[in-house]
């Protein structure tokens, strides 16, 4: 079983994505030598920078999921310096893939009634008498 010290596993890149890769691994691994042990505190990280400089960018791709939050966790945490593209390409790639990963959002009504919802009008002292009524009430169960 991988652990975080591991690199991601990668294919053989294309010659862009090695140059990218390359460039991101560089301006990670300046971010990650300003701080002493780095490296062991944030382990996910140091993973990506080693595969980022075998397998390009293209191991962003490859990341296996339980540990794309992670990196983009660690990677959010550290002060990322404005003049670094790189560094906010790799930022920005990782953060689309984590949320391509997520559900989509079904917005659309499931009301089953009849009727479905029912709009109407209150005066603004109904309003507010039904709010004071709201925060004043506690719960049966918090009783």
């Amino acid at each position: 079983m991988p652990t975080p010290q591991d690199p991601v596993p990668v294919a053989r890149p294309d010659g862009a994505a090695l140059v990218r890769g390359r460039l991101m691994q560089h301006s990670l691994q300046s971010l990650l030598d300003r701080v002493r042990g780095s490296r062991e505190v944030l382990p996910h990280l140091a993973a990506l920078e080693l595969s980022l400089g075998r397998g390009g960018s293209a191991v962003i791709d490859d990341i296996p999921a339980h540990w794309l939050a992670k990196i983009c966790s660690q990677l959010s945490s550290l002060p990322l310096p404005q003049d670094d593209p790189p560094l906010h390409d790799l930022l920005s790639r990782l953060m689309d893939r984590l949320e391509a990963q997520r559900p989509a959002t079904n917005y659309r009504s499931n009301f089953s009634g009849q009727h479905g919802l029912e709009v109407g009008e209150a005066s603004h002292s109904d309003f507010a008498a039904a709010a004071a009524e709201q925060a004043t009430t506690l719960p049966s169960d918090l009783l």
